[in-house]
């Protein structure tokens, strides 16, 4: 069962910056658990920059820890509008640089940004200017600071609303920073070929949840590649053949929308990437494109390696060594057993470039 807790961070017990991974203690205002009788609770989960003094709502469930009791293990939170305190302390912590105190000027200017942020962070610059005793340098590092981390919450926040977990939110918007939203809602299916752990089922829901029909052409697009990539992963093939696509990409559809759908429409946007060089064509055999110009890459390699020495016999150090170069230029690694298979494919089979068609 999803609890609440709201109130107060008192403190940040831990925190892991590569993760955004934190523990902290909340002074408890009001919740809805109501077997829980404490003043304060544990907190730990996957968030932003969490600012000590200010005042939180988190939802998650409560788990027993073996040696420190009852926690919240969070899974969405937001936070309740900055006071004065919680902004001063924030200002005066390691995330901030500067020497900030809480004298007449900064009261000032602290109470004014209170009065705008939920209006208008752009206003916040123009509204500073007005402000004697803050100096310019402060000033821009304030209002970028604050767009940073007030930022990243409101986008997290819509993210959690769209339905997206916690963690893959954080990635969502480490990948695409400033552009978080912009791509999210309007190219949704986008964050498939991005993120890492996001299926396409996933932005499938956030699609649908944005208004893109069930039988939208982008929808097909993105089906067609998410199911050519992943069947060629399951199979360690480099293409697929287009009715096997056509069959797999109608069942991924109309699994995650349960609609029934007509498949010249597919296979139309199937004719529409395949114009359009988003995938490659060979006889019925349709090729990912990454997967294919890795191999015209290595092919390629092979036949410069065979014209160079033409009908001479190459050395197994030769071999080894342009087998090399083909990895760090394409980023890949062979394994022995490959390897071994390439330099018996020169060596032993006297094969030419004519005769190389092994790759297809």
């Amino acid at each position: 069962m999803e609890v609440y807790f709201s109130g107060t961070i008192e403190r940040i017990i831990f925190e892991n910056v590569s993760n955004f991974f934190r523990i902290l203690l909340l002074d408890i205002d009001d919740t809805n658990a109501e077997d829980f009788d404490d003043f304060e609770i544990i907190v730990t989960g996957t968030m932003a920059d969490i600012i000590e003094g200010e005042e939180y709502t988190f939802w998650g469930q409560i788990v027993q820890h073996s040696k420190y009791g009852e926690q919240l293990q969070m899974t969405r939170y937001e936070r309740a509008k900055p006071t004065s305190k919680g902004l001063v302390k924030y200002f005066s912590s390691s995330h901030f640089k500067g020497d900030w105190t809480q004298n007449s000027s900064e009261k000032l200017w602290i109470s004014t940004v209170i009065n705008t942020i939920d209006k208008n962070l752009r206003k916040i610059q123009t509204k500073l200017q007005s402000i004697s005793g803050l100096s310019a340098k402060n000033r821009e590092a304030f209002v970028s600071t604050l767009r940073l981390n007030y930022g990243t919450e409101m986008v997290l926040a819509k993210l959690a609303n769209y339905g997206i977990p916690n963690k893959l939110a954080f990635q969502i918007q480490d990948f695409y920073k400033e552009e978080t939203l912009e791509i999210v809602e309007n190219y949704p299916y986008q964050l498939v070929e991005d993120i890492k752990g996001l299926g396409f089922t996933i932005a499938d829901q956030l699609a649908q949840e944005l208004g893109i029909e069930s039988q939208a052409p982008e929808r097909f697009r993105a089906g067609l590649v998410h199911s050519l990539f992943q069947g060629c992963m399951e199979t360690g093939d480099t293409y697929m053949e287009a009715r096997d696509l056509l069959e797999q990409t109608l069942n991924l559809l109309e699994s995650s929308r349960p609609v029934e759908l007509d498949p010249s429409q597919v296979a139309q946007e199937l004719a529409y990437l395949i114009e359009e060089d988003k995938v490659q064509q060979i006889d019925t055999k349709i090729f990912d494109n990454s997967l294919f110009f890795a191999e015209e890459g290595i092919r390629s390699h092979l036949i410069r390696i065979l014209e160079k020495g033409q009908s001479k016999k190459q050395d197994l150090e030769t071999i080894q060594e342009h087998i090399t170069t083909v990895e760090e230029e394409l980023g890949i690694e062979y394994d022995s057993i490959q390897k071994q298979a390439i330099c018996d494919a020169i060596q032993k089979q006297g094969l030419y470039p004519d005769r190389w068609t092994w790759y297809r």
